[in-house]
């Protein structure tokens, strides 16, 4: 999967949007996961130091996601009963959130929008790892952050234009265009590539970031080795996982998902999952509530 945005062209393809940058927490994750020895109890240290990540993670990880049974009552345990690469991508998803609804002023109407918005996003990045488990794919975390970060550019975009949310239904709902192709066409650029620079700003891995810039491009899944290609499948996981939780209807507000009409055997023949699978895992995420986000508006 080639590189889809070249770095000259990243002044031009931002368009005055500021990308957030990672707080100093995730810096300071990130290098002790380099180190030759990564220490459990500086990470969880790290985390503890701030109260309102470390509830804002104890809380999600007493999620019925991760458990739900609330004995989870420090970051050391969590770290030590879920593992280091999921306590990052939990404190990934608190901070990410906190970088774009952050300390600015803005409406109660807008702020709901993005709290939704991040809901959505956050039962997408758990799907994603219900498919991968269900592939058999490994590390499970490197769904996860594709699922987190895929989106990440609506967020800029509703901040930064009152009419993205209209714009986001049109390209949702009119017939004949990619998804991404109405928001070049009234803002010169796209969620998708909103979400490669974000991404990249926070250290998530080359590979998923050009993943995600290219993450509306039908064209991926019309070559002839779907089922041996590493970018193609971790994409058809996201592609089912956004299916499942219904983003046509949340972001969109149709009960028409025409990129999956177009492309969804393809994806599932990629995924190596049947439509039986497909239904079973639908089953197991309407069970715990994925994709029951009220539309934007």
């Amino acid at each position: 999967m080639p590189h889809a945005i070249k770095q000259e062209e990243i002044q031009d393809v931002l368009k005055g949007i500021v990308i957030p940058s990672p707080p100093q927490v995730i810096a300071d994750l990130q290098m002790e996961i380099a180190m030759p020895d990564p220490d459990i109890n500086e990470m969880a240290q790290l985390i503890s130091n701030d109260a309102g990540l470390s509830g804002s993670a104890l809380k999600i990880v007493n999620s019925p996601f991760y458990g739900g049974n609330d004995s989870v009552t420090s970051i050391k345990k969590a770290v030590i009963m879920l593992g280091v690469d999921t306590i990052i991508d939990i404190v990934n998803t608190i901070c990410l959130k906190n970088a774009i609804t952050g300390d600015h002023p803005m409406s109660d109407n807008l702020y709901a929008t993005l709290t939704r918005f991040w809901d959505s996003a956050t039962d997408v990045a758990r799907v994603c790892v219900m498919v991968g488990k269900r592939m058999n794919l490994s590390p499970l975390d490197q769904v996860y952050s594709l699922g987190l970060f895929h989106n990440v550019g609506i967020g800029l975009l509703v901040s930064k234009h009152d009419n993205y949310l209209h714009i986001m239904r049109s390209s949702y709902q009119d017939e004949g265009d990619r998804i991404i192709d109405v928001e070049n066409a009234e803002y010169g650029t796209n969620h998708a590539v909103l979400g490669y620079y974000t991404a990249r700003t926070w250290k998530v891995s080359q590979f998923l970031c050009d993943i995600i810039a290219q993450h509306h491009n039908q064209d991926l899944f019309s070559t002839n080795n779907l089922t041996e290609n590493r970018e193609i499948r971790i994409l058809a996981v996201l592609k089912i996982a956004e299916h499942i939780v219904g983003m046509h209807r949340i972001l969109g507000d149709t009960d028409v998902d025409r990129e999956w009409d177009a492309i969804g055997d393809n994806v599932l023949l990629a995924a190596g999952l049947t439509e039986y699978e497909l239904e079973d895992i639908t089953l197991q995420a309407t069970e715990l509530g994925y994709g029951q986000q009220q539309y934007f508006s």
